[in-house]
């Protein structure tokens, strides 16, 4: 079993390892069979958290038969929670957002990272464009209703340039560079490590354009309604793990690096060029329930749905589970 490194503080932690200890002690292979959890993971450097807490098998010493499934895309991961083949999905707040327009049967368990740098904004040489403005009148590639579209629109409208006045092109994750090369678009919204391999694909080509500050997204653990009413065990022992996991990462940043260098097959420039803007901490705070009225706000106002009132965010988060595992943790009104 990996060395564990206790804090001083928090009772709850203490509590957890000393769970975990006796969980170990009790449970034999013959004698305690572990629960399978299905996790929808998206293929991020922001699932770093739960690659570690695999590698380290923190979810295994928690009990849990952990089946990490990858998706391009959190939009993709939460489609297999709302279609029951998956009890957990990592995703960004934008696509739990547009999903509450129609529907309220999952919710938000967790934040497990804000990232600051995470979606990039990428045009090809030939375009001409260079800064904000020049985008105008130009055709943009971006994969609607996640991160990327959101972004875009605050990038635009920071700049003062009217998000009318670009053509956005509906792509998936993985078509964004083949689609910038083809000439299809003249600027591609891609998130990590998808950007990485744009610009290094592109080479000197490539013009990534300067957003520090346009937006912090948030990257959430998701769970179904049914889950969260007949799971709530397995969900508070996976939260448990994945709190140790972002532990670790704070503790051992060059090994954790190496996991996500190995899961994703990713260059050490990519990780290092990445890792400033990630902040890996689980929580669930009323600033998440903030962002997502907000982005409730700009997607009716824009047209991107039909709607003409916003969900009930508060509906849409969960924080019995994360409560049990860290009260302190846990911000948002219950």
């Amino acid at each position: 079993m990996p060395s564990i490194s206790v804090r001083a503080a928090g009772a709850p932690h203490r509590f957890g390892l000393l769970a975990a200890f006796w969980l170990a002690l009790l449970c034999t292979t013959s004698a305690c069979a572990a629960e399978k959890l299905v996790l929808a993971v998206s293929r991020s450097p922001l699932s770093l958290p739960l690659y570690v807490a695999e590698e380290r098998r923190y979810l295994a010493e928690e009990g849990l038969e952990a089946v990490l499934v990858d998706c391009i895309g959190g939009h993709r991961c939460l489609r297999q929670v709302l279609e029951g083949r998956a009890d957990v999905a990592t995703a960004g707040e934008l696509p739990v957002v547009f999903n509450g327009f129609e529907r309220s049967d999952y919710a938000v368990l967790a934040t497990l990272v804000t990232a600051a740098d995470d979606v990039k904004l990428i045009a090809h040489a030939r375009s001409g464009i260079a800064r904000a403005r020049q985008l105008a009148g130009k055709r943009v590639g971006l994969t609607l209703g996640t991160a990327g579209h959101y972004f875009l629109d605050s990038f635009l409208l920071t700049a003062g340039v009217d998000p009318r006045s670009v053509s956005i092109v509906g792509l998936q994750p993985e078509q964004l560079l083949a689609a910038l090369q083809a000439g299809t678009v003249d600027a591609i919204v891609a998130w990590e490590p998808y950007a990485y391999e744009a610009t290094k694909a592109l080479g000197m080509q490539a013009t990534v354009l300067p957003s520090s500050g346009t937006y912090l997204q948030t990257f959430n653990l998701v769970s179904g309604r049914v889950q969260l009413q007949a799971r709530h065990d397995a969900l508070v022992r996976m939260l448990r793990a994945v709190e140790r996991a972002e532990r670790y990462i704070a503790e051992q940043p060059a090994q954790a690096q190496a996991i996500l260098r190995r899961r994703l097959q990713m260059e050490p420039a990519a990780v290092d060029a990445i890792w400033p803007g990630l902040s890996f901490r689980l929580r669930l705070d009323q600033s998440l329930i903030t962002t997502m009225e907000g982005e409730a706000r700009w997607a009716m106002r824009e047209g991107h749905v039909k709607a003409r009132s916003a969900p009930n965010f508060l509906l849409l988060v969960h924080a019995a589970p994360l409560h049990s595992v860290n009260p302190a943790a846990v911000s948002v009104a219950r």
